[in-house]
C-alpha cells in the first residue's frame, strides 16, 4: 500500500485541475489511509506565508494610505471542498494555491514584493531525505510510457494536421523541431548538481557585474537559471541562500572590490518571479482571456485588437522574424534556432506585436510557449499580460524598437550576429545597422512605419541631423 503521496503545485489552469482531482481522489477513494502532502516549491515565499485576508493585503502594500477599519475576513483555507477535510489534519499538509486564496494580492508588481518582504520570511532550504525514506525497489510501479523528444514531435510534422495557431507555416514548425532535436543533451549528468554548480559559479564570478539589460547576454551577462528554475532542477530558495552566503563572504573580506549589493537583483527577480506564478493561482483559467483582469494604467482607454483572420500576414512575418526591424527580427531568429532570448528582445518583440501590429497578446505568448526551453507557463503567460498592457503593468509601455537597439545593442552585435545582410555592416555606422532602410536600397521598409520606432527624444535628434 502507499503510505503518502506528495507533490509541489505548479502554476497553470490545467495543472492546478489535475492536481484538485488528484487530492479529491485520493482523500475519497482510496479505501484506506493515505497521507497527502503538497507544497509549493517553484516560489521564492511559501503560499502559507503570505496574508490571509485582504484587509492585510492592502495595509502592508500601502502602509501610509488612511483607510477605514474594518474586520478581516480570511480568505478560504482550502482549495478543495471542506467536507473533505473538515474533521481531519490534511488541511494542515495541503497547500492552498486557489484564486480564493488570493484574494486581495496586489495588482501592481512593486506593491506585491513589498508586501511579501514584509510578511513573509525566506524559509530555510529542507535537509536532503534520507535514503531509508526513498523507495527502493519501484519495479512493480508502472511508469508509462515516456516519449523521447523525437516521438513528442511527431504531430507537430504531421502535414494533414492543421496549421498550429491557425497559419504558423510547416516548414517553421521544422524549423523548430530540428534545432529542438539539435540541441546537445548530456543524459548521463546529475542536472540538478550541474544547476547548482552553475548557480554558485555565476554568483561568485559574474553576477556582481553582469549588464542583464544588454539585447545580447551571451558574454555573462545573464544568469541563465531560467531553464533549472522552470525545469524545478533548481529552486529560488536556492538562488536565495547562494546569493546571501556570498554576500556574508564578501562582507568579511577587507580587500574585495565588489560590493555585496551589486547580487541583490538575482534576489529581486526571484519576487517578480513568484509575482507572476501567484498572479496565475490567483487568475485561474481567465489568465487565458484577452483580458484577464481590468489593467491598472491610467487612463484605462479600450484598445484596439486587430483579428488574425484579417492580419494572418503581419502575424506570420512576425513568427519567422520578417517584420524588417533589425532588432526583432534578430531576437525571433534567436528564439527560433536557439529556444531562447534576453528578458530586453522578449519585451521588445511582445510591444511590436501587441502595441504596433495590435494582435492579440495570446498568439505571441503560445508562440513562445511553443519555441522556448525555459518557458514556465506563469512566467510567460504573466509577462505577455504585463508588457501587453492588459494587466499590471502601471506605466503600460510602448518600447521603440530602434531606439532600444540604440541604447542595448549599441555596437550592433546582437542584430549583426543573427540577421545575415548585417554581418558584413561597419560596427562604426550604427545608424546603417539600426536604419537600413534608409542606407541599404533593397532593404525592404519596416512592417509598421519607422518613425514609430524611435523615441520623440531620438526622432528630434534625427530630424536635425
Amino acid at each position: 500500500q502507499v503510505k503518502e503521496v506528495a507533490w509541489s503545485e505548479v502554476p497553470g489552469y490545467y495543472e492546478c485541475s489535475q492536481s484538485e482531482k488528484l487530492k479529491k481522489m485520493l482523500l475519497r477513494e482510496v479505501p484506506y489511509r493515505c497521507n497527502v502532502y503538497t507544497t509549493c516549491s517553484l516560489t521564492l515565499v511559501h503560499p502559507n506565508d503570505l496574508p490571509k485576508d485582504q484587509f492585510t493585503w492592502e495595509r502592508l502594500a500601502r502602509p501610509k494610505e488612511k483607510r477605514k477599519k474594518r474586520k478581516s475576513k480570511p480568505n478560504s483555507d482550502t482549495a478543495i471542498p471542506l467536507e473533505i477535510i473538515n474533521g481531519n489534519e490534511f488541511s494542515s499538509t495541503i497547500t492552498n494555491i486557489s484564486p480564493s486564496r488570493f484574494v486581495g494580492m496586489p495588482m501592481i508588481m512593486g506593491d506585491f514584493r513589498r508586501v511579501a518582504r514584509t510578511s513573509a520570511p525566506i524559509r530555510e532550504l529542507l535537509e536532503e531525505p534520507q535514503p531509508q525514506h526513498i523507495a527502493q525497489d519501484v519495479s512493480g510501479l508502472d511508469m508509462g510510457d515516456i516519449p523521447s523528444l523525437e516521438k513528442m514531435s511527431q504531430p507537430l510534422l504531421d502535414p494533414t494536421s492543421l496549421p498550429l495557431l491557425g497559419c504558423l507555416p510547416n516548414e517553421l514548425i521544422q524549423k523548430l523541431v530540428q534545432s529542438a532535436n539539435e540541441m546537445p543533451r548530456n543524459q548521463n549528468i546529475n542536472v540538478e548538481e550541474q544547476s547548482i554548480q552553475h548557480l554558485q559559479h555565476f554568483v561568485q564570478n559574474h553576477a556582481a557585474s553582469a549588464n542583464r539589460s544588454l539585447c545580447d547576454v551571451s558574454n555573462n551577462d545573464s544568469s541563465k537559471l531560467s531553464i533549472p528554475l522552470a525545469l524545478g532542477t533548481l529552486s529560488p530558495q536556492q538562488v536565495y541562500h547562494c546569493v546571501k552566503q556570498q554576500q556574508d563572504k564578501l562582507e568579511t573580506q577587507d580587500d574585495s572590490i565588489t560590493n555585496p549589493a551589486d547580487l541583490n537583483w538575482l534576489v529581486n527577480h526571484m519576487e517578480m518571479r513568484d509575482f507572476f506564478i501567484f498572479d496565475s493561482f490567483r487568475n485561474g483559467s481567465s489568465a487565458y482571456r484577452l483580458y484577464p483582469t481590468k489593467p491598472v494604467h491610467k487612463p484605462n482607454t479600450p484598445r484596439e485588437w486587430l483579428p488574425l483572420s484579417e492580419n494572418q500576414d503581419n502575424f506570420i512575418r512576425w513568427a519567422t522574424g520578417q517584420t524588417n526591424l533589425p532588432l526583432v527580427d534578430a531576437g525571433m531568429k534567436e528564439l527560433l534556432t536557439t529556444g531562447c532570448t534576453s528578458n530586453r528582445v522578449r519585451q521588445n518583440m511582445a510591444s511590436v506585436l501587441t502595441k504596433d501590429l495590435k494582435l492579440d497578446w495570446r498568439l505571441g505568448a503560445e508562440f513562445y510557449q511553443l519555441c522556448l526551453e525555459d518557458h514556465c507557463v506563469a512566467a510567460n503567460f504573466g509577462n505577455w499580460i504585463y508588457f501587453s498592457g492588459v494587466g499590471g503593468d502601471p506605466k503600460c509601455r510602448h518600447f521603440r524598437t530602434c531606439s532600444q537597439a540604440w541604447r542595448y545593442d549599441s555596437d550592433g552585435r546582437y542584430v549583426r550576429k543573427w540577421i545575415d545582410r548585417l554581418r558584413d555592416c561597419d560596427a562604426n555606422d550604427m545608424e546603417a545597422v539600426l536604419r537600413p532602410w534608409d542606407f541599404q536600397k533593397d532593404w525592404p521598409m519596416p512592417i509598421v512605419p519607422p518613425e514609430t520606432q524611435l523615441t520623440w527624444q531620438d526622432r528630434e535628434k534625427l530630424e536635425k541631423t
